[in-house]
């Protein structure tokens, strides 16, 4: 069973071997709730496909759970989930495991995502894959050999790691959280685009992109993936300052852990063939000889499903 908990709705699922859904529950994310009351969705949803599995006469052989944050590895408790922050600190692992006399395993969600596509998507049989995830927040993982790495890292290593990673791509981009300047995640993402597209606007762009906006449609990636096919100047001029980020960071990324595979996920990364063509040409062009022999770059395959599919490979 794959628990995929995000910031509006939670996803819990019957997996098999596979890698195919057999059955599925959708339950929103409650906020502002104690614990308990938080997990009350989860809990029916879980027993629900739990009865189902019974009644099919199937054998479910643990609890997987995709969280979207940090987790405290030492103790197996969420660390950090900043969209439920109830569940901070709440000893999670211990609750599922006595309710349920079940196995359980909880990983971060880039963790779940590069996990997934490892075993049943694009990352299949490469030994150093490294996964980027580019959505409201820019996200990263790393597998060596079949396991998760980043957590033996020195300190400067495991910044670039995560459900939010921060590595520096624009010495005079602008000041992010962390304190850096030009972090992957003030110049590619959600936020990023739409200052992008806001600044075209302040110089008196004309296009169709914003010509929609000013109609009061809301900017999604396949909404300026849609305007870029059709020759929109703004969207192509978005797609190539990102694309420019994205290219550094691909490169920065290569140098450091050296993966032989390099998987771009996200809506953003996934709805346009012009960032995916960008990354492609970074790591053909930009890193040394060596390097630029092993890595390949590739889309992911599982798309939205990656982190629920992943929670559970562990278990098998």
């Amino acid at each position: 069973m794959g628990l995929e908990v995000g910031g509006s709705k939670t996803t819990v699922a019957i997996i098999d071997r596979q890698g195919r859904v057999r059955l599925r529950s959708e339950t929103k994310t409650l906020r502002g709730r104690p614990p308990m009351a938080t997990l009350e969705p989860y809990v029916r949803a879980i027993e629900g496909l739990l009865a189902q599995a019974r009644s099919e006469g199937w054998s479910v052989e643990g609890i997987g759970v995709s969280l979207p944050g940090t987790l405290d590895y030492t103790r197996q408790r969420p660390l950090l989930i900043p969209s439920i922050p109830a569940l901070n600190g709440f000893p999670l692992y211990e609750l599922l495991q006595q309710r349920y006399k079940l196995p359980v395993c909880l990983l971060e969600d880039m963790e779940a995502a590069l996990l997934g596509e490892q075993c049943f998507g694009s990352g299949q049989g490469a030994q150093r894959l490294l996964y980027l995830h580019v959505n409201a927040i820019v996200g990263a993982a790393f597998i060596v050999d079949g396991k998760i790495a980043g957590h033996e890292y020195e300190q400067r290593l495991r910044q670039y790691m995560g459900h939010i990673c921060h590595i520096s791509v624009s010495a005079s981009g602008p000041r992010c959280s962390c304190g850096k300047r030009g972090c992957i995640n003030t110049m590619i993402s959600l936020d990023a685009m739409q200052k992008m597209v806001q600044r075209a606007v302040r110089r008196g762009d004309e296009s169709n992109l914003i010509t929609r906006l000013v109609n009061r449609e809301t900017l999604t990636p396949r909404l300026l993936a849609e305007e870029a096919e059709n020759g929109d100047s703004v969207a192509l001029q978005i797609y190539s300052e990102m694309g420019r980020w994205l290219s550094n960071a691909i490169t920065r990324y290569v140098e450091l852990f050296e993966p032989h595979m390099f998987i771009l996920g996200g809506d953003i990364l996934c709805s346009s063939a012009f960032l995916l063509s960008s990354a492609k040409s970074a790591a053909n062009t930009d890193t040394n000889a060596r390097v630029r022999s092993l890595v390949k770059v590739v889309p992911g395959l599982l798309g939205r499903e990656a982190a629920l599919l992943g929670s559970v490979v562990p278990l098998f």
